[in-house]
């Protein structure tokens, strides 16, 4: 006998349905109508391996936290970019005002070390430091000099946090790797969907672990509705910290990119740098594997401008 029978007949003995139960709402699950092995999960991130060089025309919004506990923030208006992405981390990124089409920024990184060169004459400066440390200190004080403090989340963001974004870390042969089932409520999104109404679905979570370590150094999820697609990617520091949250949102066709996949939008959150980055890839002016100058990735400051730059090391400031 099943166990509502039996419920039913201990405790509703003579009483009418209605007097034993009532109906409620509950969120709707959304059956999976995808399955994949792990080997075919492994085999998407590392098909972005055939990736090496992108070229990228995009816009860019930037949110920063004021207040985390009161969940208050600041977002700015949409920038145009010029993006250059060399694996394995490699990147060039130049930032337009949207109507005047002057520069406000420039950044780069070799993979060992960064450049963030400010253009606005009122607080221009050149702030350099390297990729591996977090600054956490030195960036607090540069926040609170009274022209730097005007540059908002140029300060916070590095050049290197957008390449684990377009260029996510292969899992070879030295990282062990496992496949999990995540149910998560989440906004309706189907069309006639009810305003504010949620689902259940299902996403393949693949951790990868660096073997020796005792934390996964990324996690990648990947929608089982439709066809299996890759909709976030979470990596974490040697510690176990989750540095960065990276959220896909459709993927370009792909004649717009020589048959690569690449994401329409990327939502990319620093938690621990206090801001939020949503990038918005053109179709236009994509370029796959293109041979890069050596000096594509170094920022080369007018000659004008070298005499009054201000120019900080962060390695320097720390080291004091």
């Amino acid at each position: 006998m099943r166990w509502p029978v039996v419920l039913a007949a201990v405790l509703g003995a003579g009483l009418s349905p209605g007097c034993i139960s009532r109906g409620v709402d509950i969120v709707p699950f959304l059956a999976p109508t995808a399955t994949a092995t792990r080997e075919d999960l492994v085999a998407r991130v590392n098909a972005w391996e055939e990736i090496w060089t992108l070229v990228l025309r995009v816009d860019l919004q930037f949110e920063t936290v004021e207040e985390t506990e009161k969940g208050k923030g600041r977002q700015y208006r949409t920038a145009n970019g010029r993006l250059l992405l060399g694996r394995p981390s490699s990147i060039r990124l130049n930032i337009e005002a949207p109507v005047l089409s002057a520069d406000i920024a420039e950044m780069a990184s070799d993979g060992e070390r960064f450049q963030l060169l400010i253009h606005p004459p009122e607080y221009r400066a050149l702030i350099m430091g390297s990729n591996s440390a977090s600054y956490q200190a030195e960036k607090a004080k540069l926040e609170q000099d009274p022209e730097l403090g005007k540059a908002g989340p140029l300060l916070n963001i590095r050049p290197q946090h957008f390449t684990r974004a377009f260029l996510p870390a292969v899992i070879d042969s030295g990282t062990d790797a496992f496949v999990h089932e995540e149910q998560i409520t989440e906004r309706d999104l189907r069309p006639g969907a009810k305003k504010d109404a949620e689902v259940r679905k299902s996403y393949y979570v693949l951790t990868a672990v660096r073997r020796g370590a005792g934390s996964p150094h990324a996690q990648f999820w990947f929608d089982r509705m439709g066809e299996i697609a890759l909709v976030r990617q979470r990596v974490f520091d040697p510690k176990g910290y989750l540095v960065t949250d990276i959220r896909y949102d459709g993927f370009l066709p792909a004649s717009a990119a020589a048959g690569h996949p690449l994401p329409a939008r990327v939502r990319i959150e620093r938690p621990y740098d206090d801001y939020a980055l949503v990038v918005t890839v053109r179709e236009d002016g994509i370029q796959v594997n293109r041979e890069l100058p050596e000096n594509a990735f170094v920022l080369e400051v007018p000659p004008e401008w070298r005499e009054g730059l201000r120019r900080i090391d962060l390695d320097e400031k720390t080291k004091s």
